[in-house]
């Protein structure tokens, strides 16, 4: 190795590995973010409902009607190549591209090799960062993979999976931002 690429080696990943790396922290923070927006208890009464009825006018009342069958439409289902598209429709495109992520991270990082460990993670620390890597990499391909399932199947029998995984990928995110959420460690990823 010449002496250029063995000082690159030990700054840090390589270029294509941090493209990787952000990109997909940018698409699970979307996901994320656009997961707990969508209304998953399926209820669509919308707002002011409960007043329905005598206390209303038929103008509010139709108003209302239309919002809820708007959103029972969207509950019913994804529709990618129906008209509009909503937040359903964007959380399983996005989880498709973090599906896709999940399957080339690890490929690629196989491919193009990891640097030497950082000297300022310590053995404890290094192998907390080892496992919690693959951890990561394996939720990466198992939340969306049980929620695709969850909707491609209609069956809920998938749901306790989809949430176990939130949560065990939760778990790792943090002991991974743990020990890498350190300036000296933090330098070589970006």
């Amino acid at each position: 190795m010449s002496t250029t690429a063995t000082t690159a080696a030990a700054r840090g990943y390589r270029r294509s590995q941090k493209v990787l790396h952000w990109l997909t922290v940018v698409a699970l923070a979307a996901q994320f973010a656009v997961g707990y927006a969508l209304d998953l208890d399926g209820d669509c009464d919308p707002p002011g409902e409960d007043r329905s009825g005598g206390d209303t006018s038929d103008a509010a009342e139709e108003r209302m009607e239309r919002l809820e069958e708007a959103c029972e439409a969207r509950a019913d289902g994804y529709d990618l190549v129906g008209g509009g598209f909503d937040l359903a429709e964007l959380h399983l495109l996005l989880g498709l591209a973090v599906l896709a992520l999940g399957v080339v991270r690890p490929v690629w990082r196989r491919v193009a090799g990891l640097p030497p460990w950082s000297e300022h993670l310590s053995p404890a620390d290094r192998r907390l960062v080892h496992w919690t890597e693959r951890a990561l990499l394996l939720l990466l391909v198992v939340v969306p993979l049980s929620g695709l399932l969850l909707v491609g199947t209609g069956d809920d029998a998938w749901l306790p999976l989809h949430v176990g995984a939130h949560v065990a990928f939760f778990v790792a995110l943090a002991a991974h931002l743990f020990t890498n959420l350190r300036p000296a460690i933090l330098r070589r990823m970006v």
